[in-house]
């Protein structure tokens, strides 16, 4: 058995991320950059005006100034400014070249003459020619996510395509006789599956290839057949339930046979301490015991950062602190406990209220659950006020 600090080092190691693919910007959302993104040409490639208004030379104020043409976006002015002279511009068109300062529109009165200034030209309004970004410049690095800030940064590069990690390939089993499928009837003993809806809510959200996600029965013959047809197919192994002590507990067996590699066993945290890690060849396989509140727990702690390392983001747990709101009554702590909580926000600083918790086999405190305060083993009870790390459920 092995700390919680233990399993992450012991998962660090065992970081390989998937192979690169090239994607059009429309089908890159959500995936992870694999490439440098640097600027090839300038951004903007031209000056352009922030505001309409009138290009200016400042050199050659004078009390009126005949307007020589426009600069429209797209249909820029031809040739350079002449000396005492404006151009009417619109936002985004492009500076005629000899211009210093684009006055605003409000600022000025149009006579059949030209334009005569109110007061001395303010600021430039004028973004210049790479002051967003210079060439060569590095915009984005490998390991960032594509949102669609970033779709707009590589769009505005002319870019069609992009290099992403491929999607991490998944598939899930659920093992256990007392599993119903939700709209079944519920016979004695029966519990409705929890933890696949659960879980495939996750596995979607980020971006994971799920290839299956299937339950069966508490049958040696049909678990191990399908870890042997599942394995060699994907990049992670997710086995729910299956790890106790139990006659009918196949997994562990299974997958800590000869040619298997295992990781580590159990971890000494609340809920979760069942957790088993495992692998055969490229295929990385995670344990997780069937009680609902452990197994999102072990997903934030564990499985999911692993799943981001492999698709080339850091391996991280975003951990945030936040003081508790009321006590937390508790004996002292044989295990590293995860405990549910509720977060406040309060003149900038988050407040921890724990919810009473009974065990991570209550889905009704899932339900209610916006992070997972940290508490020490060997410490307890803890007091208002107290600070905490806590794990957002975000």
């Amino acid at each position: 058995m092995v700390t919680a600090e233990e399993a992450w080092q012991v998962l660090r190691t065992l970081v390989r991320p998937v192979p690169s693919e090239r994607l059009s910007l429309h089908q890159a959302c959500g995936r992870v950059l694999a490439e440098p993104i640097r600027a090839e040409t300038p951004l903007p490639p031209f000056s352009r005006s922030l505001v309409d208004g009138y290009a200016l030379r400042l050199d050659d104020l004078r009390a009126t100034l005949p307007v020589c043409g426009t600069s429209e976006a797209g249909r820029p002015f031809p040739g350079t400014l002449p000396p005492g002279g404006t151009v009417r511009i619109f936002t985004g068109a492009a500076v005629p070249e000899g211009a210093t300062h684009v006055v605003m529109q409000e600022d000025v009165d149009l006579t059949s003459e030209g334009i005569r200034l109110h007061s001395f030209p303010g600021p430039s309004n004028i973004q210049r020619k790479g002051e967003d970004a210079e060439v060569g410049q590095r915009l984005l690095a490998p390991g960032t996510r594509i949102e669609a800030g970033q779709l707009a940064l590589l769009a505005s590069l002319g870019k069609t395509e992009v290099t992403v990690s491929r999607r991490v390939r998944l598939s899930h089993l659920l093992s256990g006789d007392e599993l119903a499928s939700a709209g079944d009837p519920l016979s004695a003993g029966k519990v409705y599956d929890v933890n696949g809806p659960m879980m495939a809510a996750l596995w979607k959200r980020d971006g994971i290839d799920l290839i299956g996600q299937e339950w069966v029965p508490d049958v040696r013959a049909q678990i191990e057949e399908r870890i042997e047809e599942w394995a060699p197919r994907v990049d992670v192994l997710v086995l729910s339930g299956g790890l106790g002590p139990g006659k009918a507990d196949f997994v562990r067996e299974i997958v800590t046979r000869p040619g298997w590699t295992v990781h580590f066993q159990g971890v000494r945290i609340r809920p979760g301490k069942p957790l088993l890690c495992a692998s055969r060849g490229d295929t990385l396989v995670f344990g997780l015991p069937g009680n609902p509140g452990a197994h999102l727990v072990l997903f934030w702690l564990f499985v999911k950062p692993l799943l981001d390392a492999l698709s080339g983001l850091p391996f991280a747990i975003p951990w945030e602190t936040g003081r508790l709101r009321v006590d937390l009554p508790c004996p002292p702590l044989s295990r590293e406990t995860f405990w549910p909580v509720t977060t406040e926000i309060e003149e900038g600083s988050i407040w921890l209220r724990p919810l009473p918790w009974t065990g991570s086999a209550s889905v009704t405190i899932l339900a209610r659950a916006q992070g997972f305060a940290r508490l020490p083993c060997g410490r307890g009870p803890f007091a208002a006020k107290e600070m905490l790390s806590f794990l957002p459920l975000a």
